[in-house]
């Protein structure tokens, strides 16, 4: 049914369109053309010296690598990977990892990393709610949730979320699915078995499944007549909505084969099957906003072998993405920002080899796509201390004038996102300011 002829339907029968739980009317769904935006959370606290925020050589900081590399204009930590270094059992495995090098040098023309961004905390859930809102306090609803919000409110799958911070406030629905797998027993309920594209069976004929739905339409129809309670009838108004969508839902060109990993690598295959979902869902033009994870980054023993393997497994996630969405047509609509809670450091927990690094409230964040100028770092940490840089916010750039220079905080960045994204001055922006520095022309160079 299309929106016109549902929204005369619903005139005449005097069906109340809204929602029962979003305060703002229900609108038939319209494809979304993009830009889309991939949020992708390194859970736990990464550890940006050995990432993009390198250090030279010493006690504090950095036991495993010699003198920073770069690519670019973009210094990394040139940290080698073999199986028995990153603690894989599986010869199978190494397909499925990155090195920094690697990494760094395809895409580095891509990416803006900008260090030295003081968390304000070293608690795991206020940095996941500060580096993915803005702000540390809870009440402020997520960047995907805002963003899905003013963009694509009516959409039906407008912010999906795979985990890390998603608090929406009520601005949209979440919808919560972490892979293709669930959302086709969602999609296609009359198929038997909806996960096998081979198996055509159907639990009943289309005509008489078709029958069914008109059935339940019907008696749905019934029950909201009969309602005289304005949050029964607004109810009555989501389910209807909801039953109108499962053609929608169906539409959403779902990939025929996922990518499988050995057991161990699970945690990156639940990553990049997210990524093929929520591809598939930017492909129908569905969604807006994607939150994505990958876990096992909180190494508070055995650092030099788990934070590797993990960074190694991002970096192969952040390139199966790229890869994804070339492939698809989408790259040049694809805006990323991949964020941790915070950082870790300074220096090591103990003198042994298997030894951590504990809570540090600096990190980083890496931001890449469409309008983004790549090659580029703003902002550091100082060598000793491994504690932000001031920086010049009109130039971006590094100054020791304490009077000039401001520190860098995760409001600063959401400002300037909400600017980048252009929905700072949108309604939803408004009931959710945020107190953060102009920083000139962060995103665009």
């Amino acid at each position: 049914m299309d929106r016109r002829k549902f929204l005369k339907l619903a005139a005449m029968t005097g069906l109340s369109v809204v929602s029962p739980v979003f305060s703002r009317p229900a609108r038939a769904a319209e494809t979304y053309p993009g830009p889309f935006y991939v949020l992708i959370s390194a859970r736990g606290a990464w550890d940006p010296t050995y990432y993009c925020d390198p250090k030279t050589p010493g006690a504090y900081n950095n036991g495993i690598y010699a003198n920073p590399a770069t690519a670019g204009n973009i210094a990394y930590a040139p940290i080698g990977i073999t199986q028995a270094g990153i603690g894989l059992n599986d010869p199978m495995s190494m397909g499925f990892v990155m090195s920094n090098q690697a990494f760094f040098n395809a895409h580095s023309d891509k990416l803006l990393v900008v260090n030295g961004i003081n968390m304000e905390t070293n608690n795991h859930l206020r940095g996941v709610t500060t580096i993915w809102s803005g702000r540390g306090s809870e009440g402020y609803p997520s960047l995907g949730a805002l963003l899905a919000a003013a963009k694509g409110p009516a959409l039906p799958l407008a912010f999906i979320s795979s985990g890390g911070y998603d608090a929406t406030e009520k601005l949209v629905p979440v919808t919560r699915l972490s892979s293709v797998t669930p959302f086709r027993k969602i999609a296609q309920p009359n198929r038997i078995v909806p996960t096998d594209p081979e198996n055509l069976a159907q639990y009943h004929m289309s005509s008489t499944f078709d029958r069914i739905r008109a059935a339940q339409g019907e008696r749905l129809q019934a029950q909201v007549d009969d309602f005289n309670l304005p949050a029964l009838r607004q109810s009555g108004s989501a389910l209807y909505m909801a039953r109108q969508g499962d053609d929608t839902l169906a539409s959403v060109p779902l990939p025929d084969t996922l990518i499988t990993m050995p057991t161990e690598m699970r945690d990156l295959q639940r990553m990049c099957q997210q990524i093929q979902f929520a591809l598939a869902a930017f492909e129908a033009g569905l969604a807006v906003a994607v939150n994505v994870e990958l876990s096992g980054f909180d190494t508070h023993g055995n650092h030099d072998r788990d934070q590797v393997r993990q960074l190694a497994k991002l970096n192969f996630g952040i390139d199966f993405l790229i890869a994804e969405a070339q492939a698809k047509g989408l790259d040049g609509d694809l805006i990323t920002m991949v964020g941790s809670d915070f950082g870790r450091g300074k220096g090591y927990n103990g003198p042994n080899a298997a030894d951590g690094k504990d809570h540090w409230p600096v990190g980083s964040a890496m931001f890449f796509g469409a309008g983004v100028t790549g090659d580029r770092v703003v902002g550091g940490t100082d060598e000793l201390d491994q504690l932000p840089r001031l920086i010049d916010p009109a130039t971006l750039e590094i100054t020791d004038d304490e009077e000039a220079g401001v520190e860098l905080k995760c409001a600063d960045l959401h400002v300037a996102l909400r600017d980048f994204t252009g929905v700072s001055g949108s309604d939803e922006a408004g009931r959710y300011p945020l107190l953060g520095a102009e920083l000139g022309n962060l995103f665009t160079g």
